[in-house]
């Protein structure tokens, strides 16, 4: 039965149960072709006579349902006849009753209510005769059995009714289920239940065994719904819906609430507020808390929220109850359902699916309450035991209804008979009333077109009228509107301009911005040339007229003065006269006066004042005369100019004045003139005189003053002839000093030569003296700071370290001596072999991980599958355990971690001739397979053509990233990356359009999403995600990034009510449009997507900063796609091109990790459900910016983002443009398709005898596809090779772990025009770096022309003893090129004859010249010195990789163990059960030797604690299980024996005995292992009792009998 039908009840309209019946009208129009005709035939065809009365299935069985029940859900429906004939007639009206929907109702079935008017009256027309009705005796409906019974005994007396099965307590409609007498009513009847067997009729359980484990998991889905309905008294949906019920955590917050009924409990039922849910899961499980329930009960969020292990739930339920009760909290226990409910198929097999789908371990539920220490329930009381009649009664009044539907039925059945026979008469006359009905129809048809016709007619005109109305009403008022919002509309356009040129304003200055710092430096570049330009044109202009100016300057000068002297001259004539007789008057009196006084004060002190006067002014004269001299002589110049300057100006101005003033009235003022001055003058001579007469002696005073004035005067102009030629004087001074010097020094040195030995000796003391106090000074401050100079010489040392490799590594033409000084660089030391032999074996070590990881997991999963099907009873334990040997008999063994065997898989003892061939030819395949990327890459395309499983690519992914050794070494990332883009490449080339490459899922994308799985590119993302996520996202718990604003809108109305404990006055239910205009919302909307531009902001520019490190492979990858797209499809644009290469990037590589970057290992724990929602929303953002497009339709909201996004989008595709910049890969690896050819080391490939014979296959099968010519070389090797059958077997003594093969090429059928010059080139190189090394030079001409010395011969014999002798472990350089020379055998001569004799060829290559001193051998040693350091560098990040990638292969074993010894500790423990399973006890006849044996071994007190089992030798050989006894022969088995017991799980003892006496040496331990391992081998006999006469048994056969009498029931 449906278990939605028993939780809920609904009314439908009235009819039968399979819908309306054929006679009904609505069925006739409903089922026709929609015409008239098609209605007719349709009623025809339904009332046709029947051929004979059908077969009615018996009714269901109807029970009145109890009002009031919590979880009955019965509705008030009325009883309704069913029938499985094709035809339905009414039932008599019969009283509506209260009945659910019981079991007996099917999955097409329904409940339809009837009126009682609307049934016609019976009428009973025909009788069906009796032996139609005896004919239903073998129907499968009951009632019509009783039926049948009761036209064959009139009397009534065996007419009896099965009672139904009674319902489940207080589940009203779930029927109970009994072994013996339950019966399931209503069941369709069918060809096929024909003859079945009253157990299976009646035994539902029986045909439902396969859902069996659903089946009882529905049931205590049940009893959990029937106590949580207890426990809140509120109902719940149905038993099949209740699990996606349960997930909103709703039902377990009631729980607590009606638990707790003083406890204010908030709970979230709105299912907008999804994200609040787990607040209701996580107050159930404080719940749990409070009650102490046991940890081994609980469930976790996810198994809830996330339907991880809804099981697991359930049982938390169960224990809670049981809890609870103990506590005494309710007083009601949980109910027992098992067997008391039934399901329809449909459900239990979708209940199965899930629970296989999900794979979560069923709970026990059984046993339960005794956990928790509950007594068990009560047995029911005995139901009391009615009579016979008694039941007939009873049953009789239960079946009433029932009755009266069979009744009904039965006259249906005798109507539709009747009405058969009326049609007879009808299709009798058939033509006749097509004819009237014809005519009827042509005339109605008629009558219904005219009408229709006028009706259109009338319908267009009224249509148009209105129309044009309604268009003339509708423009009138949108041109009113228009009009009244004409200031609105203009508003508008201008906030419209306004945003849209602040938009513009903005991306200008975001542009400047960005280019800030580069135009800064571009206007400065401007500024300061042209400012030099404008330096430079001046300097050169006044450099040219430098001597014009000089020439003009002298001659202004000159002019100014000769004017100037003209002037004073011509003042001084006009008054000449006048002023020397003036000046002779003063002179006079004042000289006089003033003699006169100083001759009467004087006359006594005149020699001492004469004495101090001259003192005074000597020494007054000489200091105004050095200062005077000593200003004049710096600022005479600039003086001059400026006084020349200033009385220039100031007497221009003035002439210029006084003769424009002049100029009017020069007549007036020349006679006033002449008369003033002749009036002037006058008084003036008259004043003059009578001054001089007054002053007549101090005229004589001042005369002398005027006379010591121009004596001095005349010293001066001396003294400064003197100064002028001072440097004369001077000179003439040192010479007559020198000569005077000359003349001392000539005595002294006379006077000194006598006593010269004791001078020097005094000398040399007092110098050593110095000299040493100095040291000690010098020593002493050394030791007191020889930190400092240790520190100070390290770094003057590694500064010229510094610039010397600066030099080599960056300069163009690095000297001799900055290459001899890093020569040794290229040299292999002891710690280079070291990192390269530790290298190899770590990744063989990875290698044989992988293999063991892989290996492992796929037994695992077997493992788990078939444990699964133990469970549900599919197989048998041994077959698990035979599957637990697979693999050599301990399972454990897959991940023991031992290293790769050492075993040469061309050992002479394992192989023949024929089959080291085979391998050679696989060489050579794999070798072809990694340098030819072709033919991969058409094997790929077929493979997407053929759209194989994805298991099966799968595992070709797992091949192929073992053929190139998982990109662990530099040559294998190589040909790997190339692999990929040579498919990619493959795959474009077929693509029509960029569309259907876009379209296409290409085996290269999963070949890529292997080798990014690295631990390399693990830390870049790392090193990208992580910071943003950790700051932004984990370590934010306020952010919050939703972007709806109807859940923005929701949210702050919950907060407002948590707020303020009262209800919101806004109303939750509005649309967005009016949501996003609330202020709050609003507000926090922009703060939303202002954080969600931040971050994704932060995440452009740290792609930005980490752009150098993206690993070299992926930026190669995506070069190569977009020179392949841009190739293919050259009328795209080249930005849409790099457009879709950025998003195949950022799916691909980008967006996984931040999606999931715990997965990634970007962060180190789990997200929660809010910081997941954060993280979808940035990458939201970031994902529309790397497709290209603006936010609009379903994410309409983001629109307001669409600005940051375009201006991302250009930045993005500078980053892509950035990302694609790359060297080719033969420049970054420094591989080339040569160096296979002439490499000493040849490559190595680790791999399964098992993965080879794969591949070989994979090849074989595709061989047309991937090399059509016959000649090709892969046809060749394939040819070689012949069948991978004949393979296997040629080389299955071949190791079957891994095995190492050295790669060779097949043929080479390239040639490098090159490799003459390139091989000499590589001698010449190697020797100079010998003669460098021995010798020094100014450049390498020089070094070569040098004469040998002896010491030149004595460095090298110890360079050749250190380097290049056969016991030396140091690798020197070049030495893994193929030498045609033995340096080690030449001396230094020839070596250097050598050197030039292959120098001088390589002149005439053109590969060298002379006229640089052959520096290009030294540029080319300078490149290589620089490649050995990055291959340093590039080994060591190698080497961290390898580890890396191993702790993480280490830790991927660590879980697969413990899973493996979880998976064994089962089965172990499934196979003690067994053994200990008793079973029932078997009867043993008495007294046959099995009886014998076990009483013997009871007497003595030996029984094995497993069993014991003896059967005879002929016994056994008759059974095939022993095929030989060595020393006995057939005839003597009858009285031999053998005895099997087990004493220990899994061990079995064998003893051999003749009669009751033991045979020596007969006995033997067989661990069940061993049988099992031998079983797996395909190992068809096995032999004991070595000393004792061996015995061999069939092994399969003896495992058989083992498993039988040990792991099955004891009485099998």
């Amino acid at each position: 039965m449906s278990s939605a039908a028993s939780s809920g009840y609904r009314k439908t309209s009235a009819g039968h149960k399979r819908g309306i019946s054929e006679t009904s009208p609505t069925r006739s129009v409903m089922t026709g072709d929609g015409t008239a005709e098609g209605s007719y035939k349709t009623a025809r065809q339904s009332l046709r006579p029947l051929p004979q009365p059908p077969s009615a299935s018996s009714p269901p069985s109807l029970q009145k349902s109890q009002h009031g029940h919590a979880r009955a859900h019965s509705a008030n429906v009325s009883p309704k006849a069913r029938c499985a004939g094709p035809t339905y007639s009414p039932a008599a009206s019969t009283p509506d009753v209260d009945r659910p929907i019981s079991s007996s109702l099917g999955r097409s079935g329904s409940i339809r209510p009837r009126s009682m008017a609307s049934q016609p009256p019976n009428v009973h027309g025909a009788v069906i005769p009796a032996p139609d009705l005896t004919s239903l005796e073998r129907s499968s409906t009951s009632h019509l059995r009783n039926l049948s019974k009761l036209v064959q005994t009139p009397e009534g007396e065996d007419f009896s009714m099965t009672s139904p099965a009674p319902s489940v307590a207080g589940l009203l409609g779930r029927r109970q289920l009994k072994r013996t007498d339950s019966t399931r009513g209503g069941r369709r009847p069918g060809a096929n239940e024909v003859g079945r067997s009253a157990w299976e009729e009646r035994n539902w359980m029986d045909k439902q065994r396969k859902f069996l484990a659903a089946y009882e998991y529905l049931c205590h889905i049940g009893e959990a719904k029937e106590w949580i309905e207890d426990v809140t008294h509120n109902p719940l949906p149905p038993i099949v819906q209740l699990e996606e019920a349960l997930r909103n955590g709703v039902a377990l917050a009631e729980i607590v609430q009606a638990l707790n009924p003083g406890r204010s409990v908030r709970i979230f039922r709105h299912p907008r507020l999804q994200f609040r849910h787990s607040d209701n899961i996580a107050l159930f499980f404080d719940f749990l808390a409070d009650v102490e329930l046991p940890e081994l009960f609980r469930f976790e969020l996810i198994d809830l929220y996330e339907k991880k292990n809804i099981p697991k739930v359930i049982y938390c339920i169960h224990a809670l109850s049981w809890l609870l009760y103990r506590k005494g909290i309710v007083d009601f226990r949980i109910g027992n359902l098992v067997g008391q409910l039934e399901f329809e198929h449909h459900e239990l097999e979708e209940m199965q699916k899930g629970l296989d789908k999900a794979g979560v371990s069923m709970p026990s539920f059984s046993g339960m309450g005794a956990s928790f220490g509950a007594e068990p329930e009560p047995e029911p009381e005995p139901l009391p035991v009615e009579t016979e009649e008694e039941r007939i009664e009873r049953e009789l009044r239960e079946n009433e209804n029932t009755v009266h539907e069979l009744q009904a039925q039965m006259r249906g059945a005798l109507m539709r008979i009747r009405l058969g026979q009326m049609m007879q008469n009808l299709w009798d006359s058939e033509e006749s009333l097509i004819d009237l009905q014809s005519i009827v129809r042509g005339d109605w048809v008629k009558q219904v077109v005219e009408y229709r016709m006028n009706m259109r007619r009338f319908a267009i005109n009224i249509q148009s009228a209105a129309r044009g109305f309604l268009v003339r009403v509708r423009r009138k008022r949108r041109e009113r509107r228009w009009q009244e919002s004409e200031q609105d509309v203009v508003s508008l356009q201008a906030l419209v301009r306004a945003r849209k040129s602040r938009a513009e304003t903005q991306y200008v200055r975001v542009q400047i911005q960005k280019q800030d710092h580069g135009v800064r430096n571009f206007q400065a570049a401007v500024r300061g040339a042209l400012q030099r330009k404008h330096v430079r044109d001046t300097h050169e202009e006044t450099h040219e007229a430098g001597q014009s100016v000089l020439k003009i300057t002298a001659a202004i000068r000159g002019m100014h003065e000769r004017r100037k002297i003209l002037d004073d001259k011509a003042r001084l004539l006009n008054v000449q006269n006048d002023t020397i007789s003036l000046q002779s008057a003063i002179r006079g009196l004042s000289a006089r006066c003033r003699m006169q006084r100083d001759a009467a004060s004087l006359a006594k002190t005149v020699p001492a004042i004469q004495r101090f006067q001259s003192a005074s002014r000597g020494m007054l004269t000489r200091g105004d005369v050095h200062r005077m001299r000593k200003q004049l002589s710096q600022h005479c110049g600039a003086v001059l100019d400026v006084q020349s300057f200033i009385r220039g100006g100031v007497g221009r101005r003035t002439m210029n004045e006084v003769l424009a003033s002049l100029s009017h009235a020069s007549s007036s003022v020349t006679v006033l003139q002449a008369i003033s001055r002749a009036y002037l003058l006058r008084q003036q001579q008259a004043r003059k005189l009578r001054t001089l007469d007054k002053q007549k002696a101090k005229v004589t005073t001042i005369q002398s003053f005027a006379r010591g004035v121009a004596i001095r005067d005349s010293v001066d102009e001396l003294r400064r002839e003197l100064t002028l030629n001072a440097a004369e004087i001077v000179q003439l001074q040192a010479l007559g000093r020198a000569m005077m010097l000359r003349i001392d020094v000539g005595t002294l040195l006379s006077q000194l030569e006598d006593e010269e030995p004791s001078i020097e000796a005094l000398q040399a003391a007092a110098r050593g003296r110095l000299v040493r106090a100095k040291f000690h000074e010098k020593q002493k401050f050394f030791k007191a700071n020889m930190e400092k100079v240790v520190k100070v010489q390290s770094y003057v040392r590694a500064k010229l370290q510094g610039e010397a490799y600066k030099s080599l590594t960056s300069g163009t033409n690095p000297p001799v001596g900055t290459v001899k000084g890093f020569v040794h660089l290229l040299n292999d030391s002891d710690f280079d072999f070291d990192e390269e032999v530790e290298f190899e074996r770590l990744r063989k070590t990875v290698v044989q991980h992988v293999r063991q990881n892989e290996l492992a997991d796929q037994y695992i999963t077997q493992l788990d599958i078939k444990i699964a099907l133990l469970v549900k009873n599919k197989i048998t334990l041994d077959e698990v355990v035979k599957h637990q040997r697979h693999f050599g008999g301990d399972a454990g063994r897959l991940l023991t971690n031992t290293e790769i065997s050492s075993k040469d898989p061309f050992d002479l003892k394992a192989l023949n001739k024929n089959s080291r061939k085979k391998l050679e030819h696989y060489q050579e395949l794999f070798f072809v397979l990694q340098t030819q990327p072709q033919y991969l890459a058409r094997l790929f395309r077929n493979i997407r053509e053929r759209a194989m499983a994805e298991k099966e690519c799968e595992r070709i992914r797992h091949l192929m990233m073992g053929v190139f050794g998982y990109a662990q070494k530099r040559r294998e990332e190589y040909y790997l990356i190339k692999l990929i883009t040579r498919s990619m490449k493959e795959e474009i080339d077929h693509c029509p359009s960029v569309q259907d490459y876009l379209r296409g899922n290409y085996f290269w994308a999963k070949l890529f999403a292997a080798y990014i799985k690295s631990p390399r590119d693990r830390k870049y993302m790392r090193d990208v995600f992580s910071p943003i996520i950790k700051e932004n996202i984990i370590d934010n718990p306020e952010l919050d990034l939703e972007s709806d604003p109807m859940q923005i809108y929701l949210s702050a109305i919950e907060n407002e009510q948590l707020r303020t404990g009262q209800r919101s006055h806004r109303s939750p239910d509005i649309p967005r449009e009016e949501a996003i205009r609330d202020e709050e919302t609003r507000q926090t909307f922009i703060i939303h997507l202002q954080d969600l531009r931040d971050i994704a902001d932060q995440f452009f520019a740290a792609l930005e900063d980490h752009l150098h490190k993206l690993p070299f492979g992926v930026r190669y990858i995506a070069q190569q796609m977009f020179e392949s797209l841009a190739g293919r499809f050259q009328q795209d644009n080249h930005g849409h091109i790099l457009q879709i290469v950025g998003h195949w990037l950022w799916r691909s590589y980008l967006q996984p990790a931040l999606v999931e970057p715990e997965k990634f290992g970007v962060i180190d724990r789990g997200l929660s459900q809010e910081h997941k929602r954060n993280i979808g929303q940035v990458a939201k953002v970031l994902g529309q910016v790397a497709a290209g497009r603006f936010f609009g339709g379903e994410n309409a909201f983001l629109q307001p983002l669409n600005s940051f996004v375009g201006e991302s989008i250009q930045r993005l595709a500078d980053i892509w443009s950035n990302v694609i910049d790359v060297p080719s890969a033969e420049t970054q690896f420094d591989i080339d398709e040569f160096n296979d050819l002439y490499a000493r080391t040849k490559p190595t490939l680790y791999i399964k005898m098992t993965d080879i014979f794969s591949i070989h296959h994979l090849v074989a099968s595709d061989l047309p596809t991937i090399c059509a010519s016959q000649d090709d070389v892969l046809r060749e090797v394939i040819r070689e090779l012949g069948s991978v059958q004949n393979n296997e077997h040629e080389l299955k003594h071949v190791s079957t772990s891994e095995i190492c093969l050295t790669l060779n090429p097949k043929l080479h059928n390239k040639e490098d025009p090159d490799a003459e010059a390139k091989a000499l080139f590589m001698e010449t190189k190697r020797c100079i770096l010998y003669i460098i090394r021995v010798q020094s030079g100014a450049n390498l001409m020089e070094i070569m022309v040098k004469p040998i010395a002896m010491e030149d011969e004595d460095r090298w014999a110890n360079i050749v003893h250190d380097e290049l002798s056969t016991n030396s472990r140091r690798r020197g350089a070049y030495s893994e090129s193929a030498s045609i020379v033995d340096l080690a055998a030449l001396s230094y001569a020839e070596l250097k004859r050598t050197a030039l004799e292959n120098i001088l060829r390589l002149e005439q290559l053109g590969r060298l010249t002379r006229h640089n001193h052959y520096q290009d051998l030294l540029n080319e040693i300078a490149i290589d010195i620089r490649t050995k350091h990055r291959r340093r560098i590039q080994r060591q990040r190698e080497l961290e990789g390898v580890r890396l990638t191993l702790a993480r292969l280490n830790d991927q074993a660590t879980y697969l163990e413990q899973q493996l010894k979880t998976y064994n500790d089962y089965i172990e423990q499934a196979m003690v059960t067994l053994q200990n399973k008793k079973g029932k006890k078997r009867f043993l006849m008495p007294f046959t030797k099995q009886w014998d044996h076990e009483r013997e071994l009871a007497r003595s007190g030996r029984v094995p604690k497993f069993g014991s089992f003896k059967y005879s030798a002929q016994e056994l050989g008759n059974r095939g299980i022993l095929v030989a006894w060595h020393g006995y022969t057939e005839r003597q088995w009858q009285h031999i024996d053998l005895t099997i017991s087990s004493n220990e799980v899994g061990v079995f003892t064998l003893d051999g005995s003749n009669g009751p006496i033991a045979m020596p040496g007969a006995s033997a331990q067989v661990p069940l292992d061993d049988l099992l391992q031998a079983q797996f081998n395909n190992t068809q006999f096995m032999e004991f009792f070595g000393s004792g006469g061996e015995v061999k048994v069939n092994v399969n056969l003896f495992l058989h009998l083992i498993m039988r009498k040990f792991y099955k029931d004891r009485d099998s």
